[in-house]
């Protein structure tokens, strides 16, 4: 089997920062009943005018960079996001328009949180079928476009972001060693947000993120614990040396929970102070935070849940 992995990740953020503080004066709530029950304080959100696509572009662009290449030979760009700017073209072909790709297999996809890593997957597929050298796999959100801020169970858990990876098999540096995917359908209603005719026909109640958080968090903890298990077994690893977990960043209270469920010598990453939950570029922004923490050796494991509800977890040797 050919040698795949990742060579260099970039990230970008809106300048706008929402804060609890912020949030308090438009509902009703208070920074310790945020923090105490998310470990949130901030969150990044694009202004009203503000598109999407600048941000994951500049992702790309400094992932592109950090790795020697250049973005007009990416075989690929798998793009996942729930919210774009517009629904065609693909944010995918976006990309690679604004990096001057000049010939490139190029989708969307839409797993929700667990997005970025069913993108690493399905790229680690391509380049060991077809004849493709590295591409492109993003995530970038804009859940503050979803969010009804007169919700106070949901408008503070959400921020905007846009994450980028280069995934090769020319000096892969940070091998992956195995990927798991799936999803338990008949849970399909727990988490949603609607659709264009909700707005357009006056229905924003319909429209809105809504979720069972008890439902929700029970199945994460339970899912993040299992993978924790099932993802370094499937590549002939003891779970127990698993150095960190880069979980997506939903609620600390999650983290925590599955956390005390797995091997103590894995060390959990959390960046939710300072981003919030921002879907599927929420596993990038932590290991982008966190790279250089890394050393030679060191076993990752990517891991995350989301609409669907879907799950998704990558074991990378650094």
């Amino acid at each position: 089997m050919t040698e795949i992995g990742i060579r260099s990740i970039g990230t970008s953020v809106p300048e706008k920062i929402l804060t609890n503080d912020d949030l308090v004066k438009m509902v009703d709530t208070t920074d310790e009943w945020i923090t105490t029950r998310t470990g949130i304080k901030e969150r990044h959100i694009l202004g009203p005018d503000e598109k999407l696509r600048p941000h994951v572009v500049a992702a790309a662009r400094t992932a592109l960079e950090r790795a020697g290449l250049q973005g007009k030979d990416a075989g690929f760009i798998i793009s996942s996001t729930v919210i774009p700017d517009r629904f065609c073209p693909a944010l995918a072909y976006e990309i690679a328009h604004d990096l001057q790709v000049e010939r490139a297999l190029a989708f969307d996809l839409n797993a929700a949180c667990s997005g970025m890593i069913y993108g690493l997957a399905i790229a680690e597929s391509f380049l060991q079928t077809r004849d493709l050298a590295w591409g492109l796999v993003t995530g970038a959100e804009q859940m503050s476009t979803g969010v009804d801020y007169t919700d106070r169970a949901g408008c503070i858990l959400f921020g905007d972001a846009a994450a980028a990876i280069v995934v090769t098999k020319e000096r892969p540096m940070h091998r992956i060693l195995a990927t798991e995917l799936g999803s338990i359908p008949s849970l399909v209603n727990e988490v949603h947000i609607g659709g264009v005719k909700d707005v357009l026909n006056g229905r924003m109640k319909d429209y809105w993120f809504r979720q069972n958080g008890a439902t929700v968090m029970k199945f994460a903890v339970r899912i993040l614990q299992d993978l924790c298990e099932r993802v370094p077994r499937k590549a002939g690893i003891d779970p127990a040396a698993v150095r960190y977990v880069v979980p997506h960043q939903a609620n600390q209270r999650i983290l925590d929970a599955a956390a005390r469920g797995v091997s103590k010598n894995a060390e959990f990453i959390s960046v939710l102070e300072k981003y919030g939950n921002t879907s599927s570029s929420s596993v990038g922004l932590a290991l982008n935070d966190t790279w250089d923490r890394f050393k030679p050796g060191d076993l990752v494991l990517l891991i995350a849940f989301g609409g669907g509800l879907s799950w998704a977890g990558a074991l990378i040797e650094w």
